[in-house]
């Protein structure tokens, strides 16, 4: 289909969707709205024949049904009414091969949540699945080519992640399915729990791209699993996908604070700006040096560690993007390989290592 017509499809069914979505609630995300009604057909051809698995009603019915109950008794309930009925998504996208007593811990973290916090994912199931609706129309007024391969899941992280891309759906362990976490979500505020949602959605996109050609060769027995996925290994990958997923999210919802695509605090992110050129040369030296995943990962977690920004690598990730965005677009860059990736990286972080430089020595 050219892109004439997918736009003037994508216009139509804009319009069509329109007379169905509720307003969204100004105060915290979700609060005191009304469940919209039925649109299935409509949300259908948004989702490209796929579906919203919302577990929520499930999870509430646990919750109502275990109050006074033991921890033992909730634990039980909470298999059999919960996890059970959605074990692909809690095995892939919670637990994620966690021991025993990892598991027992978070499930236990989780239960012991205050009401509060209850009450907050109840009020966003009013409208979560319309929101992931709207999202993803707005997605696609920016990015007319993308296209949904999976069901949509929204879902309990046991407090683990607000949204993610996980392996749901194939045992390659390759990123192909939207996780959306009901449990941190609910305490966005509207326009940040928006902008998880692009950013989740850029990366199925970009994934689409970078991992699509794995299956054919992976099926037709031409690589194994562990090959197809050592290349996408490198420290510049995350690096890339989180930058250009932050770019992707501020395209879609511009005009506010970089702190908000970037979920970091102000007075953080103002530091992280004065030693960006530092950190520029620290992630080169990564890259360069064939860091593996245990070496980089803590450029993107959220917890301190010594010599590296917290979430660091997403606003390097960003500004490598802005640079390669002067000559590039983000769909170019979607459909760049893992090595263009790598250059495009490493010739950005080079340039940024040196411009505090070159500005203070131009101020001198």
């Amino acid at each position: 289909m050219s892109y004439f017509k997918r736009t003037t499809v994508l216009v139509l069914t804009l319009l069509l969707l329109s007379a169905f979505l509720p307003l969204v609630p100004h105060s915290r995300a979700w609060d005191t709205a009304e469940a919209a009604p039925d649109r299935s057909a409509a949300d259908e051809i948004v989702l490209d024949g796929h579906k919203i698995v919302n577990m929520l009603d499930d999870f509430l019915a646990f919750w109502d049904a275990s109050r006074g109950k033991s921890a033992r008794r909730q634990r039980q309930l909470w298999t059999r009414n919960v996890e059970d009925k959605y074990r692909d998504f809690f095995e892939r996208a919670v637990y994620r091969n966690a021991d025993p007593d990892t598991r027992l811990a978070m499930l236990n973290r989780f239960l012991s949540q205050p009401p509060d916090r209850i009450e907050a994912i109840r009020q966003f199931n009013a409208t979560a699945s319309s929101q992931v609706i709207e999202s993803i129309m707005q997605f696609k007024a920016q990015f007319p080519d993308y296209h949904q391969r999976r069901d949509i899941y929204i879902g309990l992280s046991l407090l683990s992640f607000d949204g993610t891309v996980r392996s749901v759906g194939n045992d390659l362990g390759v990123p192909d399915t939207l996780c959306l976490g009901a449990d941190v979500l609910a305490n966005y505020q509207p326009m940040q729990a928006k902008i998880v949602i692009a950013h989740e959605f850029f990366h199925l996109y970009h994934f689409g791209f970078l991992f699509g050609g794995m299956f054919q060769l992976y099926y037709r027995g031409l690589i194994f699993r562990q090959g197809a996925l050592a290349s996408l290994s490198a420290a510049h990958v995350p690096l890339m996908a989180e930058g250009m997923a932050v770019a992707a999210s501020e395209a879609v919802y511009p005009g506010q604070p970089l702190a908000m695509y970037l979920h970091l605090p102000e007075d953080e992110l103002a530091v992280q700006k004065e030693e960006l050129a530092q950190s520029s040369l620290q992630f080169l030296a990564l890259i360069r040096q064939g860091a593996l995943p245990e070496q980089y990962e803590q450029w993107f977690a959220n917890g301190s560690f010594e010599g590296v920004p917290r979430r660091g690598g997403y606003l390097l990730g960003y500004e490598v993007t802005r640079h390669a965005l002067a000559t590039s677009t983000l769909e170019d860059m979607v459909r760049m390989s893992s090595a263009q990736l790598a250059e495009q990286a490493e010739e950005q972080l080079s340039t940024m290592s040196t411009e505090k430089v070159l500005l203070m020595a131009s101020g001198n």
